[in-house]
């Protein structure tokens, strides 16, 4: 079915998902999981609510108690399935798509993805082979403990922690000039609530909730959703700016020179800071961040570790190594809370952030300068691969054309020179190879990347 992909289900709507498939996916889900008590939520997708209805109507079908608390972040709903104790939960989402795709984000007991590895694709063969109708009745699910606003203000409340438990560190940025875009997502009123509590000068772009994104697609790493906050930080002369996706799960921040941070750069920032409480703590990264993450996480006393491109293999990596934060290339960022809870969450991303630009006493536009300066980065090159180009022949053809330098088959191909290195790996859900590339100056940056293109190509 093509709605199931390796992290999650997600189709256009009415061309693989719809109220049904939805339906018999959490007939599938609850049957899976066996779970007695199930959170769910949803996103501001056009179709999205009445998806989750539907979904939760399946997994009610198998006996289990479903509670919703509607509109909210995924973060947000990680977090209270993870602290209200609940067996398994959902999140009706397409995540950074274009406006027309919906789905579904799959968690076990533990706050896992159920990724197509994990259990996915036995809930993808049940679905095939269920032909049970939709019912008439749709129920909206509520919360079984409190209301949603108190749920909420809870999540708030630990997003904000970084800042409300350090000393003077709340007072220290009451006031502080932020520009936030919220992508007309579902994270609105969530970095609303935050701003307020944390006494922030916000100014907020697209906070209300559209799923037609009217402002620009949900995906905080295209240029075009970055042109906004770079805009209001000149505009209102900004301390520092964010641009959430369309469930407030990946940010990307803004410096105060309105220059975008790229996700590794930050993320060094706070695994930095983090550690600088937590010395000697591992730090999880995926393989093709920049080198830069790896190098400043060891120069900070931290132990770094690589992982596989995508949700369910860092948060694997983060439990196997008890590590203290994950960053992904992508936007995502992960927290280890406590010994009972590691979920990702923007909003404390942020916290963090704030906190050490206040105890450096430097902008993060100075913090990022050494970092950017480093090495040349090239943006991810995506190869559409012919219907002749077996993407097994094509690796094979990158392994031997770059024989003499250092190999690793973590995912996909990372190849190692002095002064280059690169990873090629297949996507997961189109014909097509993605290629990142870094290097010590733009001469080797252009060579290396010609000199990958050819052999891919087959030239």
């Amino acid at each position: 079915m093509s709605a199931f992909h390796a992290y999650d289900i997600r189709a256009i709507y009415g061309e693989g998902i719809d109220e049904v498939l939805a339906y018999r996916a959490g007939r599938a889900f609850g049957d899976h999981m066996g779970a007695k008590r199930v959170l769910g939520g949803h996103d501001a997708r056009t179709h999205s609510a009445s998806l989750y209805r539907a979904f939760s109507a399946g997994v009610r079908s198998t006996g289990a108690q479903v509670a919703g608390v509607g509109l909210v972040s995924t973060p947000c709903l990680h977090y209270l399935q993870l602290t209200r104790g609940y067996d398994a939960g959902f999140m009706t989402t397409a995540s950074h798509n274009p406006p027309r795709y919906h789905g579904f984000k799959l968690y076990d007991g533990v706050g896992g993805s159920v990724s197509y590895a994990k259990g996915l694709s036995a809930i993808e063969a049940a679905v095939a082979a269920d032909d049970t109708p939709l019912p008439e009745d749709l129920p909206e699910p509520q919360l079984d403990s409190g209301s949603r606003d108190e749920a909420l203000d809870d999540y708030v409340r630990f997003a904000c922690t970084p800042l409300l438990d350090a000393d003077q560190a709340l007072s220290s940025v009451r006031g502080t000039k932020v520009v936030i875009d919220a992508s007309n997502g579902s994270a609105g009123e969530l970095v609303r609530r935050a701003c307020a509590l944390l006494d922030l000068d916000a100014e907020f772009l697209n906070a209300e909730p559209d799923g037609s994104f009217p402002a620009h697609v949900p995906n905080p790493l295209e240029e075009a959703s970055q042109r906004a906050v770079c805009e209001g930080i000149r505009e209102h002369g900004a301390e520092l700016g964010c641009i959430l996706d369309g469930d407030g799960d990946r940010v990307i921040f803004v410096d105060d020179r309105a220059e975008v941070v790229s996700s590794s750069f930050a993320g060094a920032l706070i695994a930095r800071e983090l550690l600088n409480e937590s010395a000697g703590g591992a730090i999880v990264y995926d393989l093709i961040s920049s080198r830069v993450f790896a190098e400043e996480i060891e120069q900070a006393g931290g132990v770094p570790v690589k992982s596989k491109v995508g949700y369910t293999h860092l948060y694997d990596q983060m439990a196997a190594h008890d590590a203290l934060y994950g960053n992904e290339a992508s936007g995502h960022v992960y927290f280890r809370v406590d010994d009972t809870l590691t979920t990702e969450s923007s909003i404390f991303a942020l916290a963090v952030l704030m906190r050490l630009l206040r105890r450096s006493g430097a902008s993060l536009g100075e913090l990022v300068a050494p970092l950017r300066q480093r090495y040349i980065q090239r943006g991810e090159h995506n190869v559409t691969l012919r219907d002749d180009q077996p993407v097994a022949e094509v690796l094979e053809r990158v392994r031997t054309t770059f024989a003499d330098a250092e190999q690793e088959e973590l995912d996909g191909i990372s190849v190692s020179y002095d002064r280059f290195w690169f990873n090629v790996r297949p996507s997961n859900t189109e014909p097509l190879l993605r290629l990142r590339l870094e290097a010590v100056d733009e001469a080797s940056a252009a060579e290396g990347t010609e000199r990958v293109l050819a052999a891919i190509e087959g030239k």
